[in-house]
Parts: structure tokens; sequence; C-alpha cells
């Protein structure tokens, strides 16, 4: 069974946490994880925005009777449902 050799292991080990420290502090990489930051804020306001839209036009067209101009395969029920008033045993 081949030995671990400390001393080796120890001064690599060293040596890539010198190495991650200096990529983690490069001026680009900063740069660009407060980009990614600001853009990662911008995406969870832009999607509750779209989550409150879609949720108001919902609540929209629950209130109105069926579109005279949309293709029905069966005729609506009046006023439109949710969810179904029947369970299956």
């Amino acid at each position: 069974m081949a030995r671990i050799n400390i001393n080796e292991f120890s001064a690599q080990a060293g040596g890539l946490a010198s190495r991650a420290n200096q990529v983690r502090t490069d001026p680009a990489v900063v740069k660009a994880a407060q980009d990614a930051w600001v853009d990662l804020k911008d995406a969870r306001s832009s999607c509750a925005v779209l989550a409150r839209e879609a949720n108001a036009a919902w609540q929209r067209t629950r209130a109105s009777g069926p579109n005279a101009t949309a293709y029905q395969a069966y005729s609506a029920p009046d006023p439109i449902q949710d969810r179904p008033t029947v369970v299956a045993p």
C-alpha cells in the first residue's frame, strides 16, 4: 500500500489554496461576479412581475365569459370554473 507523503500533500494543498485565492480576488472575476449578482436580482424581480401579471390575467379571464372567437370543442360551463365540482370515487 502506498503511503502519503505529508510534506508533499501539505505543499500541494497550500499551493492550491493560494491559487484559488488569486483567482477569487482577480479583478475580472470580481467584476463578473458582481455583474452576475445584479443580473440575478434583476431576474428575480422580473420573475416576480411575471408571476403577478400571469395571476392577474388568470383572474381577469376567470370573471369573463367564453371567448366568442376562440375554438371550443364543447360549450364551457357558465360561470367558468377553475376546479371540478365532483370528485370521482
